[in-house]
């Protein structure tokens, strides 16, 4: 089937091993072609909060404008798992669609499972995740099974020394099975191809099977049916 629908998937950071991650375990749909982009040097090297979030946005859409992108392709997809600022930026000067990873993995997560709960990178509360899962879902929901961090850093998770990683990986899973999810979502762009890793951790752990989404994937394909319904 030839390509009828196009699709810029964005690294909104300048770190080129998470672009190559992504690279290599997404795959296009039929008929769709995915072109991948990653921001410029002048961009963070990871997205750890609002400030990073604002200038990796910033620099990306000058970027992408100045290499006429925006008009070359069919959709975006912003592979940051936050409500990431680039996502509004495209939407209020495109009619295109465009969506970021977080808000693919959560819709997918509806429909899949009964609660959904996020592994994701750094350590903490990471409070601000908590506010981007309700301001998409509109309200607080008992679907929301929470969230657990492993303490790895975003470049770490590409770059690091793997049987660390695949373990702190594995005991974020057990912790968030612990807390009722039957749908772990993958909550970092640098953690694509790691669906196996975390299942391993949640039976490992005694818990009940569950499903992995990764929110690229889940944005591929959801963006080629966006972009076929604009076209």
């Amino acid at each position: 089937m030839s390509e009828t629908v196009s699709l810029l998937v964005i690294n909104p950071n300048s770190s080129h091993s998470v672009t190559a991650g992504l690279e290599e375990n997404l795959v296009a749909p039929p008929g769709v072609g995915l072109y991948f982009y990653t921001a410029p040097s002048n961009a963070p090297p990871s997205i750890n909060d609002t400030t990073t979030g604002v200038l990796s946005a910033a620099a990306c859409f000058t970027d992408i404008q100045s290499k006429g992108l925006i008009d070359k392709h069919d959709g975006f997809l912003v592979c940051c798992f936050s409500d990431h600022p680039l996502t509004h930026l495209f939407r209020e000067n495109t009619n295109k669609p465009a969506m970021n990873i977080l808000e693919a993995s959560i819709s997918q997560s509806l429909l899949i499972g009964h609660r959904f709960g996020i592994i994701t990178t750094g350590t903490g509360y990471k409070y601000i995740y908590y506010t981007d899962v309700r301001n998409f879902l509109g309200a607080t929901s008992e679907r929301f099974a929470g969230l657990v961090t492993t303490g790895l850093g975003v470049v770490e998770l590409r770059e690091g020394e793997r049987q660390y990683v695949e373990k702190k990986v594995k005991e974020g899973s057990a912790q968030i099975a612990a807390k009722g999810a039957d749908v772990i979502i993958l909550g970092c762009a640098g953690m694509a191809g790691m669906e196996e890793v975390v299942k391993q951790g949640v039976v490992e752990a005694g818990f009940p099977p569950v499903r992995i989404v990764d929110g690229a994937k889940a944005g591929v394909h959801i963006l080629a049916g966006l972009a076929r319904l604009s076209a």
